[in-house]
């Protein structure tokens, strides 16, 4: 067993079979944040997970791994030594490439001995090829993301880019027909309240004939109190169309860095979730598969945090036969399997897949899921 400290608090051990990264605490108290073993999968712990925006499962099989590589860093002053994904596990085309660990020491040619030394072991334990460069080569550019272009339109809300600042950010605005069908709904439950209101009274205050069959009720003389209470239930359904139209966000702003994003109604702040605090991006649909085309009746994207919790961003009820984008094949789209999967840029099929993709990239490449659950 071979072991070699890296920095104060981190060193790894190695054999021909293990390879380990491991923290220490201040008291010296070892924590296993790495652990690979011949033929097995790379595991890690959920905050070495979390940090470098990898599947939350805890693992990754040594067949999505591509290939160890070693190189050397001019921002960080320091040799890293990373691991690139296989491309069907790659959350986007420029961030197939993870950091496992770096080694400052001002020692450049000794830092670098230790560091191939250590990615030699981790590349044989895997079975992968070790690629290293050396310092001053330039590392290609990565290919940009190909993205839907905005706006897009996804229903009660239309996504688009604009610029506060000099920073560029998204804006999710509500559409105002979301706002017109409330109040059409509010004032339909206040025609109805009127109404069983009026018949209610009108029976109490007035000698009518009341059914004495075919009702549910064994006291007909209760079914004017019943109207009442029918008005009343629908006048708290109107109340609750108002709260929602007064409180609901109606803009949601996703800003490229650290700032994160925030949900405002007009000038006041709803809620904000810091950029850092993101692991994740999902976009979630309920589709009908019978058909040509598949039909979509519910659609979310929600915000996966670093903590495992979720916060909804916009969720969209409305049926939508007509939600492939031009140039999908509906055949393919039909076919695409239930469950949780990878969203690939060049697979968005929708527009709120291409939303979510285009909040990922604003939020700094942060990885994109999809969850798809049938009718």
């Amino acid at each position: 067993m071979t072991r070699i400290a890296v920095s104060d608090n981190m060193l790894v051990d190695y054999s021909e079979d293990r390879w380990r990264l491991i923290q220490l605490d201040a008291a010296a108290a070892p924590t296993l944040l790495v652990e690979v073993k011949a033929g097995r999968s790379f595991r890690y712990d959920d905050d070495f997970g979390n940090q470098r925006a990898l599947p939350p499962l805890g693992e990754v099989a040594a067949r999505d791994i591509g290939e160890v590589v070693l190189g050397w860093s001019e921002e960080e002053a320091a040799w890293q030594l990373g691991m690139t994904l296989a491309p069907d596990l790659s959350f986007s085309r420029s961030s197939r490439w993870f950091e496992v660990l770096r080694i400052n020491d001002p020692d450049q040619s000794r830092s670098q001995r230790t560091v191939q030394q250590i990615g030699l072991a981790l590349a044989d334990v895997l079975g992968k090829p070790l690629v290293a460069s050396e310092p001053g080569d330039v590392a290609p550019e990565p290919e940009p993301i190909p993205v839907i272009d905005l706006p897009l339109d996804l229903g009660d809300w239309v996504l688009q880019a604009r610029t506060e600042a000099g920073d560029s950010e998204l804006q999710f605005a509500r559409n105002r027909r979301w706002i017109r069908a409330r109040f059409r709904q509010a004032a339909w439950y206040g025609l109805l309240a009127a109404f069983y209101a009026w018949v209610s009274i009108a029976s109490l205050m007035h000698e009518l004939a009341l059914p004495n069959a075919g009702t549910l009720i064994p006291d007909p003389s209760l079914l004017p109190y019943l109207g009442l209470g029918v008005s009343l239930l629908l006048l708290l359904m109107i109340a609750l169309q108002v709260k929602q139209i007064m409180l609901e966000p109606d803009t949601l702003l996703v800003r490229a860095g650290k700032q994160g994003v925030s949900a405002l109604r007009g000038e006041d702040l709803r809620w904000q979730v810091d950029a850092g605090d993101i692991h994740s991006v999902y976009a979630s649909e309920l589709v009908k598969k019978r058909g040509r085309q598949p039909v979509v009746f519910h659609g979310e994207i929600n915000l996966q945090m670093i903590d495992g919790s979720f916060r909804r961003l916009l969720v969209e009820n409305d049926k939508r036969a007509d939600a492939l984008l031009p140039g999908c094949d509906a055949a393919v789209e039909k076919n695409r399997p239930t469950g949780v999967s990878v969203l690939e840029p060049d697979a968005v099929a929708t527009a709120l897949q291409a939303a979510a993709v285009h909040v990922a990239v604003c939020l700094g490449d942060s990885p994109v899921w999809y969850d798809r659950r049938y009718k």
